[in-house]
């Protein structure tokens, strides 16, 4: 054996004894949730670790690796249906903040059913028969009720990290001592800036808190009944406190895409995860955006929102601004079904499309969207000004924050109702030269926080695996109450004090003109 085989025989063995055992539980069925983790996976593995994941989704390009072990939970897509029912996420409408509510219990039920799964079973089988233990947990955010059970139950203790693809989530960075002022932050159930008038505020105040309240007590319910079922009521307790028992929190996005705002050193902002060089398109659709001599207009609601699902009369309007559109034009439009009839010569449409090469080419000038974050993401990073349609949720803040920052309009979606209101939003992007201008200068702030994106997060992941845990991170603010944090207890303190020194001052004075006016009195009686 030569000495190159040898020092890459020394390399690998090193390199493998130096690696982590890390378990993923992410059951998100949304591929654009996945789609960060699912990278991340893909970076840890290079760096040599052993990944045991959990998900709705492989990894593609991992299946033969024996460090990736992959625990398909994909029937968990049945819970997003576009049929209206009782226990399914059903996401084809606008909905109101309050509406939102009604989806609560079955995203709750979703994590649940996960961890009930035979695919499950069976991994939690494995594990404790071959007494596997991990490093670290990495886990959606929005399991994290279930974590503490599952994995104590599972591997014992182990330091866990949540990780969100949302800007931001007040409950769980509060609760790592991160606390949100609302009257700042605003929340991502709304469609306010940072800078938002006193009726904003309170609003703001009102529906972060309640939502988040009622969201939280929902799970904390399903999770508590689950664990007390399957594990025994000795882990029932271990779900309230779970989130104090994060050791990281890490958001797939920066203030590019939120507003910057103060955070503890547990709460990391990584970014988006899930950017990457492009790959080359089909032939035909190359050629489709090759021949448009003035641009392309690309549409596309994401990938829980069907085009299909659009009242006939927002299609109508959409359709006939489309047509109308000078020659030169083309429109690339993602809608269900594929090939749909009565269309222009200038529309061509895909039940699917490679999104970041469609918006990596250049003649592509308008991406009109639902306002989803991967696909803002994807939009700032290839520099393509934004048309928003925000149905519920986060898309309203996300466009929001679109037009705050002057590279995009908003257009609800009542207004595609009025084909005055379609044509006028969309041309005011698409002729608006310093919309473009801002959206290129936003694209190169954001590519310099995206290049380290990846390397960022995987090395928090190695950091909390290789100290088992995160505890020197921690804030004294984790443990406070809102009314120390806010310092209403000194200033109570300070009113009392004050107050005391006013009435004594009052008092004396009092006393003295008292004193006085008897003094006066009895001189003018002597006299």
């Amino acid at each position: 054996m030569d000495l190159r085989s040898i020092f890459c025989c020394c390399f690998f063995i090193f390199h493998i004894s130096d690696g982590f055992k890390i378990l993923i539980l992410y059951p998100a069925p949304s591929f654009s949730r996945q789609r960060a983790i699912m990278a991340l996976t893909k970076k840890l593995a290079e760096r040599g670790h052993e990944l045991f994941v959990v998900s709705t989704n492989a990894v593609p390009g991992l299946e033969q690796n024996p460090n990736y072990t992959f625990v398909d939970v994909s029937f968990l897509y049945k819970y997003y249906s576009d049929e209206k029912k009782d226990d399914v996420v059903y996401l084809q409408e606008e909905k109101s903040n309050w509406k939102l509510m009604d989806l609560f219990k079955p995203l709750a039920i979703i994590s649940r059913e996960q961890f009930l799964s035979e695919a499950f079973i069976k991994f939690q089988r494995r594990v404790q028969s071959e007494k596997i233990s991990f490093d670290v947990v990495i886990l959606d955010v929005t399991c994290v009720a279930y974590a503490c059970p599952v994995v104590r139950n599972l591997t014992g203790y182990a330091p866990i990290i949540s990780m969100s693809t949302y800007n931001m989530d007040s409950y769980t960075e509060g609760s790592l001592g991160s606390i949100p002022h609302l009257s700042f932050t605003p929340s991502l159930v709304n469609d306010y800036t940072n800078k938002m008038n006193l009726w904003q505020r309170l609003e703001n105040w009102f529906s972060e808190t309640y939502l988040t309240k009622v969201f939280i007590d929902t799970v904390k319910n399903v999770a508590r009944e689950f664990s007390r079922d399957t594990y025994g009521p000795e882990y029932e307790d271990l779900v309230d406190g779970c989130w104090k028992n994060l050791s990281l929190h890490l958001s797939t996005s920066n203030s590019m895409y939120y507003y910057p705002r103060l955070l503890g050193p547990n709460v990391i902002e990584v970014g988006p995860l899930h950017l990457k060089t492009p790959q080359k398109l089909p032939k035909d659709l190359q050629d489709w955006l090759d021949g448009a001599e003035r641009g392309v207009i690309y549409f596309s609601l994401g990938s829980n929102i069907k085009s299909k699902s659009l009242p006939e009369i927002a299609r109508a309007n959409l359709l006939r601004f489309f047509k109308e559109l000078p020659s030169g034009y083309r429109v690339l439009w993602k809608d269900e079904p594929e090939g749909t009839p009565n269309l222009a010569d200038n529309i061509l449409t895909r039940k699917w499309l490679p999104q970041e090469s469609v918006l990596a080419h250049p003649k592509v000038r308008v991406f009109i969207t639902q306002g989803g974050l991967q696909s803002f993401q994807e939009a700032v990073h290839f520099g393509v000004p934004v048309v928003g349609i925000p149905w519920y949720g986060d898309q309203r803040f996300q466009v929001s924050r679109m037009v705050d920052a002057k590279i995009g309009a908003r257009l609800l979606p009542k207004e595609l109702h009025s084909f005055d209101k379609v044509k006028s939003v969309i041309e005011s992007v698409l002729y608006e030269k310093s919309i473009l201008e801002n959206m290129r200068r936003y694209s190169a702030i954001s590519r310099d926080f995206s290049s380290v994106a990846l390397d960022k997060a995987t090395f928090w992941v190695e950091h909390v695996a290789r100290h088992g845990g995160a505890d020197h991170l921690r804030p004294s603010t984790a443990d406070t109450t809102l009314f120390e944090y806010f310092a209403l207890d000194i200033v109570a303190v300070c009113l009392v004090f004050t107050s005391t020194i006013l009435f004594v001052l009052f008092s004396v004075c009092k006393f003295l003109i008292r004193s006085s006016s008897i003094t006066k009195s009895v001189k003018i009686k002597a006299s």
